[in-house]
């Protein structure tokens, strides 16, 4: 008899131990790993990051380590995405590279199609941003986060100020690796040139190319002043920063820490977009202090020379995906 009441406490504490296990909350396990981009520290990109290395470390009580790799130290911004594809990288941040991932993306490269940073954050983060990601995630197996900003576009230059669109003609501007971008300065009659964003700098100083086109703020983290003598505010282009994660790592992290990071992406991204407009409003008068003059050229003579690119460019990302941020405008 006491045998049996033995054998019975023991199955019974068993049972309450198998239960506890089940409804105990998961527990996270620590976890290190490596975002890469190509942004300098305290530019952009690095906002981005460095932000989202704040939060998840901190809400994670340490159980989260992030490993930054700034300025392109694991390679060129397409090294970089490749390895994150690969997972020899676990996360990346990605700008002007997106339509390369996901050819949508290119929505974002229609020239003069956003006029306001509003209208961007709705197409970002509303369906066309989740339809964009889902793309991305099913033909890469990469996961958008979050996304910040680069901001709008200016155009540079050491030869000539840009008054209007003929003015482009001939000057050797460089592009990133994105040939919807390519495109457009071709149909603006310019001779774009891709080069790689840590060869920049050196590019502009050694005449390889006349001028860049990119938002105010890489236009600082390059000193860029030093080898450009005027500034045009063309904003032709709004290009997001999206920070990604390979999917089969992503997957292996367990669901405490992927909701910390996820939350801790969307707050940095909010974060990073409010610093990056606040800083569009000091930049000019900083540069303009340094001798750079500023242009404010008409821009219907861009707009009408980079129309004809539409058609392509809507042909690449479909005719739905268009609709859909014309009616978010």
């Amino acid at each position: 008899m006491t045998h049996l009441r033995l054998r019975r406490a023991f199955v019974a504490g068993i049972a309450v131990a198998a239960l506890a296990a089940v409804s105990a909350p998961a527990m996270a396990a620590k976890i290190t790993f490596r975002i890469a981009t190509e942004s300098a520290p305290g530019a952009d990109q690095h906002l981005l990051i460095s932000k989202f290395k704040e939060l998840a470390e901190a809400q994670s009580k340490g159980e989260i380590t992030v490993e930054i790799f700034h300025s392109g130290q694991l390679g060129s911004q397409k090294q970089m995405q490749e390895q994150t594809q690969l997972g020899t990288i676990q996360m990346v941040t990605v700008a002007s590279g997106m339509p390369e991932l996901e050819t949508k993306y290119g929505i974002f490269d229609f020239p003069f199609l956003f006029q306001s940073r509003p209208h961007a954050y709705k197409v970002m983060d509303g369906d066309v941003g989740k339809m964009l990601a889902e793309g991305l995630l099913k033909g890469r197996g990469m996961r958008v986060l979050a996304c910040g900003e680069l901001g709008f576009r200016q155009i540079t230059n050491s030869k000539r100020p840009i008054l209007s669109a003929d003015d482009l003609k001939g000057l050797k501007i460089r592009v990133p690796n994105n040939r919807f971008r390519l495109q457009a300065f071709q149909a603006l009659g310019a001779a774009p040139t891709p080069i790689d964003y840590k060869e920049l700098y050196g590019a502009l100083q050694q005449g390889v190319v006349d001028g860049q086109e990119n938002p105010l703020a890489a236009f600082k983290e390059k000193t860029m002043w030093e080898v450009q003598k005027y500034i045009s505010i063309t904003n032709h282009v709004f290009t997001p920063a999206c920070l990604l994660a390979n999917e089969r790592w992503w997957q292996g992290v367990d669901a405490p820490n992927r909701a910390i990071m996820e939350a801790a992406a969307r707050e940095a991204a909010n974060w990073q977009r409010q610093q990056m407009a606040a800083a569009d409003d000091t930049l000019l008068a900083e540069f303009k202090a340094k001798g750079v003059q500023i242009d404010n050229p008409k821009l219907d003579g861009f707009v009408e020379k980079t129309r004809g690119t539409w058609k392509e460019f809507e042909q690449r990302v479909g005719t739905d995906t268009l609709e859909a941020v014309l009616k978010l405008r």
